[in-house]
This record gives C-alpha cells, structure tokens and sequence, in this order.
C-alpha cells in the first residue's frame, strides 16, 4: 500500500463499513489481532479526521514507518 494524498483521499471517500474492513485487514497484516480493538462508529469518525487532517510529512513519516514494519517481520 502506497501512502500519500491520493490514497488518503480514496480511503476518505469509502463508507464506514469498508474503511473498517480496510483497518482491520492493515492491522491483520501489521501482526495486530483485530480481535483486539473494538472499532465503533465514533472511532471511524476519529480516523477521518485524523487522516483527513495529516500533512504530507505526518504522510511521509507513517509511510517510513509502514515500510520499516514490513521489512522488520
């Protein structure tokens, strides 16, 4: 998964239901059991606001970290 503007924006415009779905499979691959955190209605909308208000370096910083986490398992 690639991160920057265009990837946010495409998560941004998907409903609750399959932003959901795309969180969970992220953590799944992250080695995160999803099982773990309860995500509601109030956290998705934490979440988009939360992508919708990062920078391009808040963007590039999650990217390295991504990147250093797939390289690291």
């Amino acid at each position: 998964m690639e991160i920057n503007r265009d990837s946010i924006n495409k998560l941004l415009s998907l409903n609750d239901r399959q932003l959901k779905s795309i969180i969970q499979n992220l953590a799944k691959e992250s080695g995160i059991d999803p099982s773990e955190f309860n995500i509601d209605t109030e956290s998705i909308e934490s979440i988009r606001r939360a992508l919708s208000g990062a920078s391009d370096e808040d963007l590039k910083k999650v990217a390295e970290q991504y990147e250093a986490n797939k390289r690291g398992r």
